[in-house]
């Protein structure tokens, strides 16, 4: 799928009350440029070109597998948020046995159970990794595959880890 086509059939999902696995729709307002501007100073790198485009113009997170994905400033959290979350882990001593904390990758979607799939950022087209109770897992995906998977009802986590495994 294009990043056309992703963008295309996200928008119809939200639009039909359908934007994320879990039951409640969580609409949201798409991102404001000053938003997403803030999010990329506090990462210290640009959000993925597919990213920015779903912020602007579909909403600012909830969209996506399970609860949908986090939002920046103003949108969709599923608990304090992905930068809150990010800076805290940036600002703050952290455990030298927690995997999660690399600049520039980011808590991107809540999975439960400790369990969350996380966005690198350092690569333009955004990569996967999925980080399970304190193990982080690279998943071998793009942002783009991973959704165009979701789209497809073909997105098992578990699976896509231990395909990495191997």
């Amino acid at each position: 799928m294009t990043d056309d086509e992703i963008v295309a059939a996200i928008s119809a999902r939200v639009d039909a009350g359908r934007g994320a696995d879990l039951p409640e729709p969580y609409p949201q307002e798409p991102a404001s440029a000053e938003a997403l501007a803030e999010a990329e100073q506090a990462i210290g790198f640009p959000l993925p070109p597919l990213l920015r485009r779903l912020y602007r113009e579909v909403a600012n997170g909830g969209f996506g597998p399970f609860d949908g994905v986090e939002g920046v400033e103003d949108g969709y959290a599923s608990e304090d948020g992905m930068l809150a979350d990010y800076v805290q882990w940036r600002d703050e001593e952290i455990p030298d046995d927690f995997p999660a904390w690399t600049p520039g990758v980011v808590s991107f979607c809540d999975f439960g159970g400790a369990m969350w799939a996380l966005l690198d950022c350092r690569a333009p087209e955004g990569r996967m990794l999925f980080l399970d109770q304190h193990t982080l897992h690279p998943l071998g995906l793009t942002l783009s595959q991973w959704f165009e998977r979701w789209l497809s009802d073909d997105l098992d986590m578990h699976k896509l880890v231990i395909a990495g495994q191997s």
